[in-house]
This record gives structure tokens, C-alpha cells and sequence, in this order.
């Protein structure tokens, strides 16, 4: 008997996953995306017995709403870090290399200055950016960035472009694994926030 996406969404909802996240918008999305995942896993790979390939282009549809739930995550513990201005001061500050003038005898070559810049976080950030910045300023810890940064390389395996220059990604077979470390990684900001 085929279970309809409500009833996934409603187990998320039944134990609060996302009760942590305080932005109501943002939590009836990530439940209304996690019972998408669950119906495509539970009912679709697990259930219908399709072949191979139709199997992991379903994986690789999971792969990028998972990937999508936790930039979201990532995004939102951020954003909730940096609440007061003393963090955004501390966090959001980069130095950055300011041209006076340019030295005419050399192509590449300078005269510069370092300025202190503020960088301004903004729902169009690039995910990869955004973890090389996290990692940077040690927002969070190594191993769960390490987790964070897996699920964006599998979430772009879904390009063309990626796989056409790499071999071809069994992603069917890391699902269980993905979903142990979407938990981990979820368990990890909720604890930290």
C-alpha cells in the first residue's frame, strides 16, 4: 500500500525534527522536503522494484534535496550565530587586498594595501563559499564540515558536467549512510545553536 507524501511529512512533524528551527516558513519547508525524501526512498527505490539506472537517478533527486536541506541548515545556524554585532564584526571581516597602482615594467605586479572589509551574508551565497568560510572561521566542527562538504560534491554529481568528467557515482549505494549523516549533521547544529 503506497503511503501519500502527508503521512511522510507528518512522521518529521510527529517528532520535531526541525523544532529547533525557529523560522516557521523555513521549517514547514525542510518538513514538506524530508517527506519528498522519504516518499521517493520508501516508496519509489525501495518499493517498486525499478531498474537500476531509473534507482539511482532517484538517488541523485534525493541527493540533492538532502544536499538542499542541509545548505538551508548551514545557512540558518549562520545566520543565528551571527545574531549581534559583536559577532558580525568578529565573523564577517576579511582582509582583502586594495590596487593603488599598478608597476608598469611587470604585468602581474602591485603596489597594495590591506583593508579590513565586511562581507555581508545573503541567502545568494554560494554553498561551497559558505563552507570554506565556516571552515575558516571554525564556526563548526571539522568532522561535521567534512560531512557538510561531502553532501555538496554529491549533490553536484547530478550536473552532466560533473559526471561527464568524472567516473560514474553509484549514489544508491550511500543513501543509508546519507541518511545517518544528515542526523548527525542536524543533531550537531541543533546541539550547538
Amino acid at each position: 500500500m503506497k503511503k501519500e507524501l502527508n503521512h511522510y511529512i507528518s512522521l518529521f512533524k510527529i517528532n520535531s525534527r526541525y523544532g529547533f528551527v525557529e523560522d516557521i516558513k523555513l521549517q514547514e519547508l525542510l518538513y514538506y522536503y524530508s517527506g519528498y525524501i522519504s516518499f521517493i526512498y520508501y516508496d519509489e527505490v525501495k518499493e517498486n522494484g525499478y531498474s537500476e539506472e531509473l534507482n539511482e537517478l532517484k538517488a541523485h533527486t534525493i541527493f540533492v534535496y538532502l544536499g538542499s536541506i542541509i545548505e538551508s541548515i548551514v545557512y540558518y545556524f549562520v545566520q543565528k550565530k551571527l545574531l549581534d554585532e559583536k559577532s558580525k564584526r568578529k565573523y564577517l571581516e576579511i582582509d582583502e587586498f586594495k590596487k593603488l597602482q599598478k608597476i608598469n615594467e611587470t604585468k602581474n605586479l602591485y603596489i597594495c594595501k590591506l583593508e579590513k572589509k565586511e562581507i555581508t551574508l545573503n541567502d545568494s551565497i554560494n554553498f561551497h563559499w559558505l563552507i570554506n568560510w565556516i571552515r575558516d572561521k571554525k564556526l563548526l566542527n571539522s568532522d561535521i564540515i567534512d560531512l557538510i562538504d561531502n553532501f555538496r560534491k554529491k549533490r553536484n554529481l547530478v550536473h552532466i558536467n560533473v559526471l561527464l568528467y568524472s567516473s560514474w557515482y553509484k549514489l544508491i549505494e550511500e543513501l543509508e549512510q546519507a541518511f545517518i549523516d544528515t542526523k548527525i549533521i542536524l543533531d550537531y547544529i541543533e546541539e550547538n545553536l
